[in-house]
């Protein structure tokens, strides 16, 4: 009964992000077609050199060499829903996904070998992080922290915060002065120690965030449902709501290398913040669709990523 209850929580978080109809064939896979990028649900993307490799559904892989403009797909060895994806490098990079799925890639994501960690049962892989000093990070569902500090190779579980937690995590990160995790029920923790030991933090929000980022002023900035989106000046400690103008649930978010906030939302909802997330103007893409991710590459337009949703938006000026 328990891991029943446990598997419908999972669903129904992933639901509430992506959208029933991404997750109804998550797990079938696809028999030798051509995969096209604006025909399948895309989950999140990362830079791998000048190369931009996506991950999705039935594990589905996207590389795209011009910038976001053209993408080729291909099937990795894993059939699960792959759900986030990052890079130490150009060459090396781990993906993560449903049912414990680790992949780890040193082609710049071109061939993927599955890593089989015990520790991660068949609970969902929800973000990867790569620390400073080229460790992985990934995180997930019901309290799920690994580690791995030869680049995806092997990894160890870690017990977080108590042994009674069990929160989905949805996304670490490492500032300049701690790590910082946020997750389902408002769940903020924070690291002084490098991830040894986490102290929860007081959230002013009840429900579930889905990133946070960390800005060039070393503020930070926590978003998820309903547009909220939240910062805090003393990392952590004390968070203010950030108007925003749109109650569209906030899946992604990114910082570009000019210093604008780049956030991707339910219903196409791209948002853009040119002063450190205090005020954003809002955009939305011509399919309408969940987006995961968005990014403003250095000489480009907003890449962004999603539910039958793939292309580029022009940003506005700062």
């Amino acid at each position: 009964m328990r891991s029943f209850k446990r598997s419908a929580a999972v669903l129904a978080a992933l639901l509430v992000v992506y959208g029933s109809a991404a997750l109804a064939a998550s797990d079938k896979p696809i028999p030798g077609v051509t995969i096209k990028a604006s025909k399948t649900t895309l989950l999140d993307f990362s830079q791998a050199g000048k190369t931009l490799v996506a991950v999705g559904e039935r594990g589905v892989v996207m590389r795209s060499e011009d910038g976001g403009r053209t993408w080729l797909g291909s099937n990795t060895v894993s059939s699960r829903t792959l759900t986030a994806v990052a890079f130490a490098g150009d060459k090396v990079g781990v993906a993560v996904g449903h049912g414990g799925t680790l992949l780890r890639t040193e082609d710049g994501g071109l061939t993927w070998a599955e890593v089989k960690v015990k520790d991660a049962g068949q609970d969902a892989l929800l973000g990867i992080t790569v620390l400073k000093n080229g460790h992985f990070v990934v995180c997930g569902a019901f309290g799920l922290y690994l580690i791995s500090e030869d680049q995806g190779k092997t990894w160890r579980r870690e017990t977080i915060i108590g042994d009674d937690f069990e929160r989905h995590i949805s996304k670490v990160i490492e500032t300049r002065q701690a790590m910082i995790l946020v997750g389902e029920t408002g769940v903020m923790a924070r690291s002084t120690d490098g991830g040894k030991q986490w102290a929860l933090l007081k959230s002013p929000y009840a429900g579930s965030y889905f990133g946070v980022l960390e800005l060039p002023s070393g503020a930070l900035l926590a978003f998820g449902m309903r547009g909220n989106v939240y910062r805090s000046k003393d990392q952590g400690d004390t968070w203010e709501q950030m108007p925003f103008d749109s109650k569209s649930t906030l899946n992604g978010g990114s910082v570009a290398a000019d210093g604008r906030v780049i956030l991707a939302g339910n219903n196409g909802l791209i948002a853009v913040s040119a002063d450190e997330g205090q005020s954003f103007k809002l955009l939305h893409t011509p399919q309408g669709t969940s987006l995961s991710q968005a990014r403003l590459l250095e000489g480009s337009d907003i890449v962004y990523v999603g539910y039958m949703a793939v292309g580029q938006q022009a940003a506005p000026g700062k």
